[in-house]
């Protein structure tokens, strides 16, 4: 039977969890999180009581959370795993302390979808046509991002942003490692901007740091 990681926190953290056999391995001045596990299938409800656990750890201590599906064979392994990686998990650590990630989701204007789907192109300059749409739509969406950026100036410790799918529709995932004391003060900067239309994304979270893990 594998080991399936939740995450990573700090020596000595003392934490409870509803879950049932979870397992503390110490390792690189960094302790895993995980449970015993021959589930291979990424379901629904296994995805969804896996990040249950996840957040209820992050509520109490600072988790460096893994991606849903991370197995490994022995706590010998992820023991040995863990002090070959200790200087990345204890920066890694120290950087999301006392944090939060919020998402915003920009939508990207463009017909590169329905273009993209149409094979094959009747020329190639309708193919280059494509890509150009394609590109100037997510340097809109950068665009966008600087501008979001200097209004949340000072009111988060990271960011990074990426260009993909949701609910069939491309979008601009812009993420932020925002520190708790100020996230009340991200929040209502960035509700405000949504609601004038300077920022015409959707907000999500607070969620565990995933996207800076």
């Amino acid at each position: 039977m594998s080991l399936l990681l939740y995450g990573m926190i700090g020596p000595g953290e003392t934490i409870e969890v509803p879950e049932k056999g979870l397992i503390f391995i110490p390792g690189g001045g960094v302790v895993a999180l995980a449970t015993q596990s021959d589930h291979t299938e990424q379901d629904v409800e296994s995805a969804l009581a896996f990040g249950a656990v996840v957040e209820c750890i992050h509520r109490q201590t600072t988790i460096i959370p893994i991606r849903f599906g991370t197995l490994l064979p022995d706590r010998a392994t992820v023991s040995n795993y863990l002090s070959a990686m200790a200087g990345h998990y204890q920066s890694r650590l120290a950087a999301l302390a006392g944090c939060e990630e919020m998402g915003v989701r920009l939508p990207m204007e463009t017909n590169f979808a329905d273009s993209a789907t149409s094979a094959p192109f009747s020329s190639g300059r309708d193919y280059l046509l494509s890509l150009k749409c394609k590109y100037s739509a997510s340097e809109r969406a950068e665009r966008q991002v600087e501008a979001l950026n200097d209004s949340l100036s000072g009111l988060y410790r990271d960011q990074r942003g990426e260009a993909g799918w949701f609910n069939n529709k491309p979008m601009y995932l812009v993420s932020y490692l925002v520190p708790r004391t100020a996230l009340a003060a991200f929040r209502e900067t960035l509700e405000e901007l949504v609601r004038t239309g300077a920022c015409p994304g959707i907000i999500s979270g607070p969620w565990p740091p995933y996207n800076f893990a």
